[in-house]
């Protein structure tokens, strides 16, 4: 099928590799998020897309899903991106000695990491039964990101989005394969 519409074909990269795709905006539902942010793609048989990959072609999705079609297509479920976040982790600089120079603060990790950030309504939370009650965003981002469960650290990492800052609270690493679900909540530090 892939082959047989060359027309509709549209130039992107699948983390940094080029390659072509055929885009098209999921119509299953008449949820405005589905509708807004969920596209299918497809990709050639040779296609080196996995799920958890960015495709970019002036625009961001993340890969939800991936199956093989009858012609060994890729058929992706692939969420857009809507927004950019930094990382930040409490840390203490140390001298040559290890001894503690300053007083510990939030530095930065990593920035301009392409999410899909989601505001918690009430009904995310029927949805979705297991949102902790503090949580007011949800973010979708790539695994390979910086970033680590608040049980691995002795103070959460901080996010920001928007300008503003959230701590994360819990990191599903199991939901969608090669992506984080994580949970944010206002940070009060």
């Amino acid at each position: 099928m892939f082959n047989e519409f060359s027309h509709r074909h549209t130039d992107c990269f699948v983390d940094g590799v080029p390659e072509k795709v055929i885009l098209s905006r999921d119509s299953r539902s008449s949820t405005v998020f589905r509708q807004e942010y969920l596209y299918n793609g497809v990709f050639a048989p040779t296609s080196t897309v996995k799920t958890g990959a960015l495709v970019t072609n002036g625009e961001s999705f993340l890969v939800q899903s991936l199956r093989r079609t009858v012609e060994n297509d890729c058929y992706c479920l692939m969420v857009k991106t809507n927004a950019e976040v930094e990382i930040q982790r409490w840390s203490q600089e140390l001298d040559e000695n290890d001894n503690p120079i300053g007083t510990p603060d939030f530095h930065p990790v990593q920035s301009n990491v392409v999410v899909h950030a989601q505001y918690v309504t009430a009904r995310l939370r029927q949805d979705d039964v297991g949102l902790l009650p503090t949580t007011v965003y949800v973010l979708l981002m790539q695994s390979n990101v910086n970033i680590k469960r608040p049980t691995e650290l002795d103070s959460p990492d901080r996010v920001i989005l928007n300008g503003r800052k959230y701590q994360v609270d819990a990191i599903d690493d199991f939901r969608y394969p090669n992506l984080f679900y994580v949970q944010l909540s206002e940070d009060r530090r």
